[in-house]
């Protein structure tokens, strides 16, 4: 029998001003979000996500942001927040979705239950015109549903341990800058894991050269006393001036907009913080293989079931009234669960 390690994670969203870009109003009347704000509205509803009687300890947040937006994953299906991404990446125009990867993404390896969202990553047989894949797994964003310009974002993650695993927390723009498409259109990878690279995680920012060419800017965390099988807090502050990344509320590596936009005048005569100056969505996932660690994969032999989780996504918070702390804490409202299942 396969051993089953529990990985939970735990993703607040903290925003700056208004910017949360859009959110329809079906999603705001959905029991699986909730919105709060100093400002009084009609879509407000604070006490569908007060999680504070399950919380233990309280992530980071920059002082006077308080909630303004949340997303719990109640009931038995998925809400209309995400989009579930399906294939190997041809139908979006990205093979192998631009990395290689050895999954093929399926709708049915995400499911809700219990409160929680269960992303499963497993032995499949997919045989496509081009390839043959023995895993599957889940790939969800929020493109044309929820997006955000600016502000702070932190996941309460505890992640799997495994070669060949590439679990993500990251962001990509809602249109092309300028008509162009990545690395142009910039990325965000507040969390990217190396499975089998316990003690180190990295979080990147990719623009592009005056050649259209991806430059990135990245630093690895590295831990001291623990790895990523524990809990964590991954965030980010995004602002006009750059970004500046956090592990349990450590800020360790900055990038400044005048670093990113490479002298390109691509950005520069655009504005001076372009192309991070325009809405950006969420994207989860669990890749297998892939070139972040050199081509590496999952072993046929591989018979662990890991299992992914997340909770209380994604939540936004608002400059004003001081924090809702309890909404984004240690709370139960919210798993993401990512399981590789492989055979003898």
């Amino acid at each position: 029998m396969s051993k089953k390690v529990i990985i939970p994670i735990l993703l607040a969203l903290v925003l700056s001003s208004c910017q949360l870009n859009h959110i329809s109003s079906e999603e705001q009347n959905s029991s699986s979000e909730s919105i709060f704000s100093s400002e009084s509205s009609s879509s407000t509803n604070e006490e569908s996500t007060d999680t504070s009687s399950s919380q233990e300890e309280q992530a980071f947040i920059p002082e006077g942001y308080n909630l303004k937006w949340a997303d719990e994953f109640k009931g038995s299906t998925l809400s209309n927040n995400w989009e579930a991404m399906i294939g190997d990446g041809s139908n979006y125009g990205v093979y192998r979705w631009g990395n290689n990867e050895d999954q093929y993404y399926k709708e049915e390896n995400a499911f809700v239950s219990g409160d929680n969202l269960h992303i499963v990553a497993m032995k499949d047989h997919v045989v496509t015109e081009d390839h043959t894949y023995t895993v599957s797994s889940a790939r969800l964003r929020t493109k044309g549903k929820v997006f955000f310009t600016y502000g702070y974002f932190v996941s309460r993650i505890k992640l799997p341990a495994g070669t060949g695993l590439w679990p993500a927390f990251w962001m990509l723009p809602e249109s092309n800058y300028q008509d162009r498409w990545w690395p142009d259109s910039g990325e965000i990878d507040i969390m990217e894991a190396r499975g089998r690279i316990v003690n180190q995680y990295g979080a990147t920012i990719h623009t592009a050269n005056i050649n259209h060419q991806d430059v990135y800017k990245n630093k690895d965390y590295n831990f001291t006393d623990s790895d990523i099988t524990s809990y964590h807090d991954y965030g980010v502050l995004w602002d006009e001036s750059g970004f500046k990344f956090y592990n349990d509320g450590e800020m360790f590596f900055e990038v400044k907009s005048s670093t990113y936009q490479n002298n390109n005048p691509f950005y520069t005569d655009t504005s001076s913080n372009a192309p991070f100056d325009q809405p950006f969505h969420i994207l989860l996932n669990l890749a297998v293989g892939g070139n972040y660690d050199n081509g590496r994969t999952v072993d046929s032999s591989f018979e662990e079931d890991l299992t992914y989780e997340l909770k209380d996504v994604p939540v936004k918070f608002e400059a004003g009234t001081p924090p809702i702390a309890e909404v984004i804490g240690l709370g139960e409202a919210i798993n993401y669960l990512m399981e590789i299942g492989m055979d003898k």
